[in-house]
């Protein structure tokens, strides 16, 4: 005669085996059901260089396939939409979206994940306008105060612009570095260890337009000039300049 126990064990072993079964089924489900293709992901995102959607059938430069690589490579890794795209953002910024609500509505949900004890970046003002730039004059510059509002250390190793006429350095405690510009196109930025400023403390964001990059071109420019940092909200933080080149 079967004892009583075991033939409680028999069934109870089986349920449980159906009941974890379930679950790794659901799992894929869940998984299956929220992961995307890189085409879709593609057109969410521009090619800094003509701010056009990124399209593999259509890549424009090398930045362009750089990017769309990369979100290749986390397609093929079968994540959900919105890991593949907060990957890209910590990677190349919030001013890569195409849609400017969808960048708020990922700013947002950085901020409300970010530590409240993180480094904070802080640029004034975030635009000028140089007015008239006259080639024949040469180069203009002007600086904007960049001050760490968080209370960790604020640490910049990168930095890049919108186009090859305009460049980007710090100036910190009396030490300046290296000029940034725009990657790519035959142009590699400096090597560069960073600089670490600490909570409370000021820098100077130096930025410079040099006319002679586009030679006799007249009329009116807006570049942009990106500084990357450590800060887990606004990692990639933007300002502007506008000029209208004459002669």
């Amino acid at each position: 005669m079967q004892s009583p126990k075991l033939a409680f064990k028999i069934p109870f072993f089986i349920l449980s085996a159906v009941l974890i079964a379930g679950l790794f089924f659901s799992l894929w489900l869940f998984q299956s059901a929220e992961t995307v293709s890189a085409e879709e992901i593609y057109p969410l995102f521009v090619c800094p260089c003509c701010g056009q959607p990124l399209d593999k059938n259509n890549i424009c430069c090398g930045l362009a396939e750089e990017r769309i690589s990369y979100i290749d490579s986390l397609a093929e890794k079968r994540l959900a939409e919105e890991k593949i795209v907060i990957a890209f953002v910590e990677e190349y910024g919030l001013n890569s979206f195409a849609s400017e609500s969808q960048a708020e509505e990922v700013r947002e949900l950085l901020a409300k994940t970010a530590p409240t004890d993180r480094p904070i970046i802080s640029l004034s003002p975030d635009f000028y306008d140089f007015g008239d730039v006259s080639q024949k004059e040469g180069n203009v510059s002007v600086s904007f105060e960049l001050k760490n509002k968080g209370e960790k250390d604020l640490v910049i190793k990168k930095m890049d612009t919108s186009c090859g006429c305009t460049f980007v350095a710090i100036d910190y405690k009396g030490e300046t570095s290296p000029f940034f510009t725009m990657a790519g196109h035959g142009y590699e930025n400096p090597e560069w260890e960073g600089v670490s400023i600490p909570a409370g403390e000021t820098a100077q964001l130096k930025v410079m337009y040099d006319p002679d990059v586009h030679g006799e071109f007249r009329g009116f420019v807006i570049r942009e000039v990106y500084i990357y940092s450590n800060d887990p909200v606004d990692f990639e933080k933007k300002i502007r300049v506008e000029l209208n080149q004459v002669e």
